[in-house]
């Protein structure tokens, strides 16, 4: 403690009986007063592992690794956009099955958003950390529906708010549900985590000469015509003067690296 250390330690020993918890005090203290607010969004996939389809234990793990450890250095609000991909994509079954546009078929991939926030949630639980899964499709027997003034005190209280269901309406991603979640929210930072470094040209899983971008603007996302994160979600975060930084989740502490300010993966301004 700087200064007058002494005299502030017999003075929160004696006011408060704290004794030989001081320590803890004092590190209690620091982290309440680091608040941080974010919304998170990942794929569907990201709960497959290395498949592409269903849901493994091993990445829910590491994703509750990643929470825990940035809840242990902030007071953290987080909200959780979650998509379906490893179940269920609406434009699958608009191309492959139905062979038309048709609304159904995003309402299935809504659904599979939900399971995949109820698994989540579940996760959550067996690590003692407390959430709410809200949907904007109606499902009141396993999650509520999503209203952002009960979302808003469900993060006052330090719960995790899961968004389930994309935005309840068709023809929109859950990109996009990312970004109108984060306005509404009033959250100021918007997270993808994904599987890779952040954006580049092409996708670097299938090709090695995949440039990295670090930096780009709204409208040069737009006019590249780049696809790790939704054209439309892009355009509302221009409208709305909102940041989105792209990064690599599934680094070890890279969640808790962006939180504390440090510059990791690619940021659309």
């Amino acid at each position: 403690i700087p200064d007058h250390g002494d005299l502030l330690y017999r003075l929160l020993t004696d006011q408060f009986n704290l004794g030989n918890n001081i320590e803890a005090f004092l590190m209690e203290a620091t982290i309440m007063s680091r608040k941080a607010r974010a919304l998170l969004k990942l794929s569907g996939e990201t709960l497959s592992g290395k498949g592409k389809f269903g849901i493994s234990r091993q990445p829910l793990e590491f994703m509750v690794h990643e929470i825990r450890s940035a809840r242990e250095t902030f007071d953290l609000s987080l909200a959780i956009v979650i998509g379906g991909g490893n179940i269920l994509r609406g434009s699958d079954m608009k191309n492959n099955v139905f062979e038309e546009d048709i609304a159904v078929a995003d309402y299935m991939g809504m659904l599979a958003t939900m399971i995949n926030c109820l698994c989540f949630k579940r996760i959550l639980r067996q690590h003692s950390i407390e959430s709410r899964v809200m949907s904007a499709v109606r499902c009141d027997d396993v999650c509520e529906p999503y209203h952002y003034e009960v979302a808003l005190s469900h993060l006052e209280k330090g719960r995790v708010v899961i968004l389930a269901g994309g935005s309840g309406m068709p023809n929109l991603s859950t990109d996009m549900t990312m970004v109108m979640r984060a306005k509404e929210l009033g959250i100021p930072t918007v997270l993808k985590g994904t599987k890779v470094d952040g954006i580049y040209t092409t996708d670097p899983t299938n090709d090695a000469g995949a440039k990295f971008i670090p930096r780009i603007c709204h409208d040069d996302y737009l006019a590249l015509d780049l696809k790790i994160i939704n054209f439309a979600a892009v355009g509302f975060a221009r409208e709305n003067h909102m940041p989105i930084r792209v990064f690599n989740f599934f680094k070890e502490g890279n969640f808790r690296r962006i939180l504390l300010g440090e510059n990791i993966g690619s940021v659309i301004h």
